[in-house]
């Protein structure tokens, strides 16, 4: 998080709310477990549309630039997900 807001910044990139999930796959290798893989999902609000090419591209450069993922050893699956604003339902409009 800290390395897409500092992007972020960098880029004028305005948007609303930034979050991101992140689950481990444990296998068991050589005797030893051990976490084969990482799926980041961040998911990014933007107010305006036209900017979801931009967030696309900071947080493709935040993921390439984080010091975390780069120190793991285990895979790095990245899925990110852009909404704009006005189109996200949150659980009590339901």
């Amino acid at each position: 998080m800290t390395t897409f807001l500092a992007i972020a910044e960098n880029s004028k990139l305005d948007f609303v709310s930034f979050s991101c999930n992140a689950n481990g796959k444990l296998e068991k290798v050589d005797g030893k477990f051990m976490i084969s893989e990482i799926v980041l999902s961040p998911e990014l609000i933007i107010k305006n549309e036209l900017d979801k090419e931009k967030a696309l591209r900071v947080l493709e450069k935040s993921e390439a630039a984080c010091l975390i993922s780069n120190s793991v050893k285990s895979k790095i699956v990245f899925v990110p997900v852009i909404h704009k604003e006005d189109l996200v339902v949150t659980h009590n409009q339901l």
